[in-house]
């Protein structure tokens, strides 16, 4: 009969709580990489930088005009860019995107003629702000605003344009107007000076006259046996041969000519800044109203320019948000009033130059009510279509 082992006794319930569990990771929290804290998103602000001392009136609003016409193909307000709408024949188009597309040229047209002036009058303007004489006025920044939607207060998208050096003058002002009373003085002494010449010049000329008509006649006009003078030209034996003819001086580019220049160079360089951004500016939206504004002193006068002064909380807020995105230490250390605009993203560019904008000081109580800033709409009507 076999023997039976009696068998082991069964593990302890405390050995069993010796016994550590693992925990199980999912490996979706394995294969995601830690973020960096400095990672920060793509600006929506482009820069362009332009190697000039400063931004004339013509360059603003030559650029402007170009960012406006960028604005309306990349926010799917023309089907086409500004210049290939220009290239279509009329007779491929229905009647109705006909008429749309020529209320647009022409009001786009319309604009860029404005512009120019517009920034004209903001340089006249800002000087005035100024005063004083030509030569303590520094350059000073200019804002615009592309907003595209139904009204200015419910605006799809903001873009901003920033206009970075500015020159200030006083449009049809001379800048030797306001030099010293010295000048005048040193001219009337130069106009004394010059008379005593004068005066001296005009009496050796009486007395050259008066021997000349003393002088008795030569003799060698009456004797016929007198030969003749020698002839002081030259025998053709003995002339040079003409010098080798030497090409043509290259003509010197009159002032409109370079001014030309300098904007086509410009036009460029905004076109490869806008596509080769961080952000892109690209948004499909439905064909609605563009509204141009301009942030302008009170004292600011042109004829297609209305003061908005309802609008101007509302595009102050946005314009602090498009200084502070771009980098403008000002708008980051100043911030009296808080506050963010309601809406999209404020995107746009920031135009600058070797010597930058200076902004103006916050006003003071005793400020003039015409140097206050204000916010200017354009007259004019632009609407966007889809077809053609």
């Amino acid at each position: 009969m076999p023997l039976l082992a009696p068998s082991s006794p069964p593990p302890s319930s405390a050995t069993s709580r010796n016994v550590e569990l693992t925990p199980v990771t999912a490996p979706e929290a394995i294969s995601q990489p830690p973020v960096p804290p400095d990672s920060k998103p793509d600006s929506t602000v482009a820069r362009l930088t332009l190697d000039l001392d400063g931004l004339s009136a013509e360059i603003a609003g030559e650029l402007a005009t170009s960012l406006v016409g960028h604005v309306l193909f990349l926010k799917n307000q023309i089907p086409f860019p500004v210049a290939q709408l220009a290239r279509i024949p009329g007779t491929k188009s229905a009647p109705k995107a006909l008429k749309h597309r020529t209320d647009l040229l022409a009001a786009f047209d319309t604009l860029g003629s404005h512009l120019i002036t517009t920034f004209a009058a903001l340089s006249t303007a800002l000087a005035l702000v100024d005063g004083g004489p030509v030569v303590a006025r520094p350059p000073r920044k200019g804002y615009l605003a592309v907003l595209v939607g139904p009204s200015v207060g419910a605006a799809k998208t903001k873009v901003m344009y920033a206009v970075d050096g500015l020159v200030t003058k006083v449009w049809g002002e001379r800048e030797d107007e306001f030099e010293g009373d010295d000048n005048d003085d040193s001219d009337s002494e130069g106009e004394e000076e010059d008379g005593d010449i004068s005066d001296s010049d005009s009496s050796d000329d009486d007395s050259r006259r008066s021997d000349d008509e003393e002088a008795p006649p030569s003799d060698t006009e009456d004797d016929p046996h007198t030969p003749p003078p020698d002839s002081r030209s030259p025998s053709p034996s003995l002339q040079s041969s003409p010098p080798p003819s030497q090409p043509a001086p290259a003509p010197i580019p009159t002032l409109q000519e370079s001014t030309q220049q300098v904007l086509r160079s410009a036009n460029r360089q905004l076109s490869h800044t806008l596509a080769t951004a961080e952000h892109s500016m690209s948004c499909e939206l439905a064909p609605t109203q563009i509204h141009i504004l301009l942030r302008a002193p009170r004292r600011f006068k042109h004829p297609a320019w209305v003061p908005r002064q309802t609008t101007s909380a509302g595009l102050d807020a946005t314009l602090r948000e498009f200084r502070e995105e771009a980098g403008d230490v000002v708008a980051a250390t100043s911030r009296t009033r808080a506050g963010k605009s309601r809406g999209a993203k404020p995107e746009g560019l920031w135009l600058t130059c070797r010597n930058p904008g200076v902004d103006f000081a916050e006003p003071a109580e005793g400020t003039p009510e015409e140097d206050e800033m204000i916010w200017w709409s354009w007259d004019g009507k632009l609407a966007g279509f889809a077809d053609w």
